[in-house]
């Protein structure tokens, strides 16, 4: 059986998306996500690859900075989870990828906390902030937004 994606008609045509998506004319946008529940990074790492991004899936800053590194190549984005393992957060795993490569790589917060404290911490970032769970046409929207931003930069 083939599988069929279904697409609201709200969110950006998959052609749209592609085409925003190059960094290059023949390079797809690297996006960096990192989220330490292996199920929910590999959803995420599938979803953007269907959608036309090359995608660097980490557990941990640390991971992801290790494979960036390799690759010698900055992510046009960073997409991370609020709370990691080891009481690291989001915020400071894209604050040290941002410091790697100096410069304000535009940046996502996924948070599933519902706590006043912990939501009042990840909005005073600054960072753009998405609930789980995770409304993939919200994500498009706000992947497409700050792929823009950073093209702009």
């Amino acid at each position: 059986m083939r599988e069929v994606e279904i697409v609201d008609a709200r969110t950006p045509s998959e052609h749209f998306v592609r085409a925003q998506a190059g960094s290059a004319a023949d390079e797809a946008a690297l996006v960096t996500v990192i989220e330490d529940e292996a199920i929910v990074l590999v959803g995420y790492q599938m979803l953007f690859e269907s959608w036309g991004y090359a995608v660097i899936a980490a557990g941990s800053a640390e991971e992801a900075l290790e494979v960036l590194r390799r690759s010698g190549r900055a992510p046009d984005v960073i997409i991370a989870d609020y709370r990691l393992k080891d009481g690291q957060t989001g915020v400071a795993a894209i604050r040290s990828i941002q410091g790697e490569f100096g410069q304000a790589i535009p940046a996502i917060l996924v948070t599933g906390d519902t706590g006043a404290e912990r939501l009042r911490e990840a909005a005073a970032s600054g960072l753009p902030i998405l609930h789980k769970p995770v409304n993939g046409g919200q994500l498009r929207d706000l992947l497409l937004r700050c792929l823009a931003a950073g093209k702009a930069v």
